[in-house]
């Protein structure tokens, strides 16, 4: 988050923010406090920070509004009325019902890879550790605190009822392509973890990756079990899991792909024009396809711009 004046905004919500890439487009004085505007890449948002400490957020549906929501919720109802189906402490819940969480990470960052997981709970005892060791919204979590968290949560479950699918640049475009589209692979991941993980549940929760998400796994849900796909699926603590421990998976796989070219490659799809130019005039252009999601748009930026740095030459 850039340095205009921001001191109203929470601390935590600041750090949240920076190692998200979000940068701070502007702010005004509303009644009773303060409205700054966000923007991460295409996506903005509006963040409201009044004088009594209360949270509001506003602008289109987007990755970077639910991002506020999930961190606004986290804080036990910060900003007033809780989230449905979260505890009073902003905690995730379960009604008990066994099921499988699922959810990805890495989607829209331009470095790295893609990681879908899946997280089975079949009982209320491990629903209840899982959310006494913290649980939640992945993306309410510090970078810092998320592999341990996610080591967690293996242990809570054991290892029979997790499922990681991580697809490193190189194949991930692969199956895009041959999918047609992200949404359309990411209904392919979502379809083979359910089909691992299907014994023992009733429910299958799915966050929302698409509109046409539920259309896509509606012909993979095992028989008898209830498929529920929404946004924001995180206050269900299988979801809340299954998207700690993808986030996890996709920090490892990003300290390797860090160590292959030697330096850190940034997180999400802002800021990253340096690092992909460096990564081209070190190791080329399949060293970049060998990083980052080639298909981005932040691809023809940097070729087109080493492009006429060096006169057009090929």
């Amino acid at each position: 988050m850039s340095q205009a004046p921001r001191e109203a905004v929470p601390q935590s919500l600041r750090r949240l923010l920076d190692s998200e890439g979000v940068e701070l487009a502007g702010s005004r004085p509303i009644d009773h406090g303060t409205q700054y505007d966000l923007a991460r890449g295409a996506e903005t948002a509006k963040l409201n920070v009044y004088h009594t400490g209360k949270i509001s957020t506003g602008g289109r549906a987007s990755g970077l509004r639910d991002l506020l929501e999930g961190w606004r919720t986290s804080q036990g109802g910060v900003g007033g009325g809780r989230a449905t189906g979260v505890s009073a402490a902003g905690r995730p819940v379960l009604d008990g019902t066994p099921r499988v969480g699922i959810d990805e990470a890495g989607k829209g960052d331009y470095f790295g890879p893609l990681v879908v997981a899946g997280v089975r709970i079949t009982g209320e005892e491990t629903a209840k550790e899982l959310r006494e060791i913290g649980v939640r919204d992945s993306k309410t979590i510090g970078i810092g605190e998320v592999r341990g968290l996610a080591q967690r949560i293996l242990g809570a479950v054991g290892p029979r009822n997790v499922r990681v699918v991580s697809l490193p640049p190189k194949e991930y475009e692969a199956r895009r392509s041959a999918a047609g589209n992200v949404n359309k692979l990411l209904g392919e991941l979502d379809a083979q973890i359910m089909g691992e993980l299907k014994g023992e549940v009733e429910m299958i929760v799915v966050d929302e990756f698409a509109r046409a998400a539920r259309s896509l796994l509606e012909p993979f849900v095992p028989e008898g079990v209830r498929l529920e796909v929404r946004t924001r699926a995180e206050d269900d603590a299988a979801v809340a899991a299954a998207s700690i421990v993808a986030r996890g998976r996709q920090l490892e796989e990003m300290d390797r792909l860090s160590e292959e070219v030697g330096f850190r490659l940034p997180l999400g799809a802002t800021h990253v024009l340096g690092a992909a130019r460096r990564v081209v005039e070190e190791l080329g252009e399949e060293g970049l396809a060998g990083v980052a999601k080639v298909h981005f748009a932040t691809t023809s930026k940097v070729l087109g711009t080493l492009e006429s740095n060096d006169g057009g030459k090929p």
